[in-house]
């Protein structure tokens, strides 16, 4: 092997257990032509506010991706702290939850950080690529967040911890008091509350960080306003804190429609109720209707997305094997799930998730799981 080689390959990190998931994201001239159902994204199933849509064009069109973004986004931030009723100084803007992740976890001296499974791949690689040493948080069945004490009896120690509320794929809420027990046991908590609009009347974290320095709170406008390819996401935390994670933070990711986008997330209230009130129904009505079909049984879920196994069982006959197959038949037929086979604490691959869209196009998956599956 040349000198050089060696070289260029002893300098390269050794990486995290942890790999990104990787999407189906056909190229943008495939994606025009296609009329699949997109039951992978968590994405708001009442998709984006008209007004969103007509200021981004507005935008676009006065010739805004002329100028560099508003690195510190003041707007956004100033609509943020009346939105929440805290100070400006509480909030920092960025792109993806991964990025804010990661802005946290670089704060800090390396140290052990606690990563909940199964979970987004993406928490291992921000706390791993920050120089921490990560450690799974496996949840027991039903897939409830253990406590720390649980944790440690189970020989899991930690000095940080990333958590969601709620959990993805598990579809779980955060309990508070278990939240206040990761705060009392850890030197820096991070919640991830991307999908937090889009559940079971859960409620979030936020009102806590005011009384608790350690706490940082992770929002995103992807999920709730179905904008996933204008990745938007912040920061939510005591001002000193907030202080702290910007002295390290590149703000080069803001998003330029950050500020266009700023004031229109305080009148679109009436979108995200009108939201609630369409999950609060269709959340029961597909897990139901998923746990009816032979060989599927299914997770409680408290957000607009339902984790499934597919076992197909000794006893009977159905017309798919596996979820692998079920998965590439529903491709087949034009809907596409999200298989969780690459997903941390989820590698036998019986698993996969079902997003909540809407009743129209979660009729047409349930019929046609049902003709895959018993041919009816």
């Amino acid at each position: 092997m040349a000198l050089h080689e060696t070289v260029a390959r002893g300098c390269v990190r050794d990486c995290v257990t942890a790999l990104p998931e990787q999407l189906l994201s056909p190229p943008y001239e495939l994606r025009t032509e296609m009329n699949w159902i997109d039951f992978s994204g968590t994405a708001n199933p009442l998709g984006t506010p008209p007004t969103f849509i007509r200021a981004m064009e507005a935008a676009l069109a006065a010739g805004q991706l002329n100028y560099p973004p508003d690195r510190e986004a003041h707007t956004l931030r100033s609509v943020l702290a009346r939105r929440f009723g805290l100070p400006v100084a509480s909030f920092l803007v960025g792109s993806t939850v991964g990025d804010m992740v990661r802005a946290v976890a670089q704060t800090y001296q390396p140290c052990t950080v606690g990563v909940t499974v199964p979970g987004p791949a993406e928490y291992a690689l921000a706390a791993g690529n920050a120089g921490h040493r990560v450690v799974e948080i496996t949840s027991p069945a039903g897939f409830v967040i253990p406590d720390p004490a649980a944790a440690e009896r189970h020989g899991i120690y930690f000095d940080a911890v990333v958590l969601a509320n709620p959990g993805y794929p598990t579809s779980r809420l955060l309990p508070q008091p278990t939240l206040l027990s990761y705060l009392e046991a850890c030197t820096w908590v991070v919640v991830d509350e991307r999908s937090i609009e889009l559940t079971l009347g859960g409620e979030s974290m936020v009102e806590l960080t005011s009384e608790h320095r350690n706490l940082v709170v992770v929002r995103s406008f992807c999920e709730p306003f179905a904008m996933p390819g204008v990745p938007i996401s912040y920061c939510i935390a005591h001002p000193d804190t907030i202080a702290q994670i910007a002295r390290f933070y590149d703000s080069s990711a803001v998003p330029m429609f950050a500020e266009v986008l700023g004031e229109l997330t305080l009148t679109e209230v009436g979108h995200l109720e009108r939201t609630r009130e369409f999950l609060d129904s269709e959340i029961p009505w597909l897990q139901c209707m998923l746990n009816l079909i032979p060989g599927i049984d299914i997770f409680p879920a408290e957000a607009n997305y339902v984790m499934c196994t597919f076992d197909a069982g000794a006893d009977m006959t159905l017309g798919v094997a596996s979820a692998e197959e079920l998965a590439s038949r529903l491709q087949l037929a034009g809907f596409l799930i999200r298989k969780l086979e690459s997903t941390p604490g989820l590698e036998d691959g019986r698993y996969f998730c079902v997003a909540v869209r809407t009743r129209e196009d979660n009729e047409k998956l349930i019929s046609a799981l049902r003709e895959i599956i018993v041919g009816c």
